[in-house]
């Protein structure tokens, strides 16, 4: 394809790994930015299915949308970057409030970008699959959303609360920017569903036949699509990191212990994702970068995105260990342990993300990996 023809071009040449600003505060919107400059940008559609009815006629669908930017001067390898669950591509463009995200950060870093949207969502909507009206069980119910991005409490009728240190930019018009991302599916995504994994993963694959070797950069509920797409396509797969992952895969032979908690829900979608030892080795080949965000908390909640999110860390950490003792190299960055703290769940489009996204290199350069 013609994406595969100009990263091979593009990304002979090698640029150190250091971006043009330092890991401070984040920096105020300007219009005094450095000049993006591309070799190329376009889109395609990746992966899918084609039907022939018995009259001869066709369907395609099923398939996955890509967006890419090629700077002038390439690193070795594409960022691919998948959103998460009722969301699409936009969550990595620009911010709610109008700063760079993580597209314009990497790209002026010369990274080749490539953003998806995946099958059945956003501009890869079309399918013949069951439609559904909601892409994940809020029944359109923001407060729920507003409570697992971990922006603040919100019971209503109560108003939207935020938290006091929240990196969240929190004036009406990017509140209501940010709340407007949410997309629905087009198609049912059941949850949990092996079938549902491994034709995401299959998918992704297709992908990276299509970009070559990439880092695979994913957000909540993506996350179980990057495990999938790693054991998919043995070793296309260079890095992976993973932003809020909802969900770990573990070896059947080495099942995590359960985590207790009262909400039935919350134990079903964090519940362990058993594959077999020989797939699950494909992730202790590369390194995985798991990034949890701020107010977390330790204690048991009735609210479904507080209990959710005391019960991923936990598993995080399992996934965490289980990757290591397997010969693999996994780290699990909690933020406020690292002194950065009031990250939400979309810590790449957080007030600091210029933050994040340093945090994000210097971890792949310094242990030598991109």
């Amino acid at each position: 394809m013609k994406i595969k023809r100009f990263f091979l071009c593009a990304l002979a040449i090698s640029l150190p790994l250091s971006f043009g600003w330092s890991a401070g505060p984040a920096r105020p919107v300007t219009t005094n930015k450095a000049p993006i400059v591309l070799n190329d940008m376009g889109s395609f559609m990746f992966g899918g299915i084609t039907k022939t009815d018995e009259d001869g006629d066709t369907f395609h669908g099923d398939h996955g949308y890509a967006q890419y930017y090629i700077p002038t001067e390439s690193r070795r390898y594409p960022v691919i970057m998948w959103h998460g669950g009722g969301e699409s591509g936009k969550s990595w463009e620009t911010t709610a409030d109008g700063r760079d995200g993580f597209w314009q950060i990497f790209t002026r870093a010369h990274w080749p970008v490539v953003i998806i949207d995946q099958p059945r969502r956003g501009r890869a909507g079309r399918t013949d699959a069951v439609v559904t009206a909601s892409a994940v069980p809020t029944d359109h119910k923001e407060s729920m959303a507003w409570n697992t991005f971990r922006i603040g409490p919100w019971i209503p009728p109560g108003k939207a609360g935020v938290f006091k240190n929240s990196q969240f930019p929190q004036d009406p018009a990017s509140v209501e920017q940010f709340m407007r991302w949410q997309t629905p599916n087009t198609g049912e995504e059941p949850f949990p569903d092996k079938a549902t994994r491994d034709f995401m993963g299959k998918t992704g694959a297709q992908l990276l036949h299509d970009t070559g070797p990439a880092v695979l950069m994913t957000h909540s509920f993506s996350g179980q699509y990057g495990w999938a797409t790693a054991m998919a396509a043995p070793g296309q797969v260079k890095a992976i990191v993973a932003f809020e992952p909802g969900e770990f895969a573990f070896p059947d032979s080495d099942a995590p212990a359960d985590i207790v908690t009262k909400m039935n829900f919350v134990a079903k979608a964090n519940a362990p994702q058993l594959v077999p030892a020989g797939q699950f080795t494909e992730l202790t080949r590369m390194p995985v970068l798991v990034i949890l965000g701020d107010n977390i908390t330790d204690k048991e909640s009735t609210i479904f995105g507080v209990e959710l999110w005391r019960v991923n860390k936990l598993r995080a950490q399992q996934f965490v260990d289980t990757i290591n003792r397997h010969g693999g190299h996994a780290t699990l960055i909690n933020l406020p342990d690292i002194g950065i703290h009031g990250n939400t769940h979309f810590a790449f489009a957080d007030k600091n993300n210029q933050q994040i996204a340093r945090l994000v290199t210097d971890y792949l350069h310094q242990r030598g990996w991109i």
